[in-house]
């Protein structure tokens, strides 16, 4: 009698303990899941021509983001005529209207810092010039758009090697029969670092071939300092600046105030923003001499 009671209660106890053991393997699987996705939503998939302005594509509910209380609209690429593109566009018809690609091809930055942990102050003691691994679209023909080749940095400390690459991806995109614009930095430069940024700026456009223009992305943040002179160096090194509105697949909140400080700038700037996102156009901003449209990141 007492063997049996013994027996079933070392059962219970293992179910039981069985039981809490399943439990906290869920519980732990869905954690993961949770985090998983939290931290892809936090990758930024980052990400003009000064001489050809272009004209504003407003999206077809222009009734509706006319003035700074219009209704917000969804980012939808067949309203707009330049894109980003990282890879290539499952849906050609998004494209049948675009008259300006900035085509992703390749990252620059220390070989001996991983991707998720950019040269910040915290590292910078101890990483190796940047080199550039090739990424995105192969050389072809695209002869009846304009061509930007985008190149992501997490580095401003560049291999003498990086430049002459550069130039050479640019050639052969020329030869190719396309129109070349030039080439696009797509750094997310701290604004405390601005005026080391144009620094490297100056350098890029000092070595690059005189047929090619230099862009850059901007952060919202950078408009905090559109006053400020480093902020202005800028201008002698870039022919465009391209502000990006989004984070992740997301617009970015309380974008028009920041926005609403480039209204003087001096310079001419683009517009980011991201497929399916939401936005609302101001006047302020349509009206800029300096504005020279949008440029739609495809998802």
């Amino acid at each position: 009698m007492i063997n049996k009671q013994l027996k079933l209660k070392r059962f219970v106890l293992g179910s039981i303990f069985l039981i809490i053991l399943l439990f906290a393997v869920f519980i732990y699987i869905q954690f993961e899941k949770s985090l998983a996705t939290s931290q892809s939503d936090k990758v930024q998939p980052t990400h003009s021509e000064a001489s050809h302005p272009n004209s504003v594509h407003s999206p077809d509910t222009d009734a509706s983001v006319s003035g700074s209380g219009g209704d917000s609209v969804i980012i939808n690429p067949k309203d707009y005529e330049q894109f980003w593109i990282w890879t290539p566009s499952k849906d050609d018809t998004k494209l049948s209207q675009a008259h300006t690609l900035y085509l992703l091809q390749g990252e620059i930055r220390s070989p001996n810092i991983p991707y998720y942990r950019p040269n910040t102050r915290e590292n910078a003691a101890h990483a190796a010039p940047a080199t550039l691994t090739s990424q995105g679209l192969g050389v072809r023909a695209l002869t009846d758009k304009k061509i930007w080749l985008v190149y992501r940095a997490t580095s401003q400390e560049w291999s003498d090697k990086v430049m002459p690459q550069l130039i050479e991806r640019l050639d052969k995109w020329q030869r190719a029969g396309n129109q070349v614009m030039g080439i696009q930095i797509d750094y997310d430069a701290p604004t405390y670092q601005l005026d080391k940024y144009a620094e490297l700026l100056k350098g890029i456009r000092q070595q690059l071939p005189a047929q090619y223009q230099l862009s850059v992305t901007g952060l919202l943040d950078w408009s905090n300092q559109a006053d400020d002179p480093q902020f202005m160096q800028l201008n002698d090194a870039i022919d465009e600046l391209v502000i990006q509105t989004y984070q992740g697949t997301m617009t970015l909140p309380d974008y028009s105030r920041y926005l609403k400080k480039l209204e003087n700038l001096p310079f001419d700037f683009k517009i980011g923003v991201i497929e399916g996102g939401q936005w609302q156009v101001a006047e302020f901003l349509e009206n800029n001499p300096h504005f020279k449209g949008y440029v739609v990141f495809l998802r």
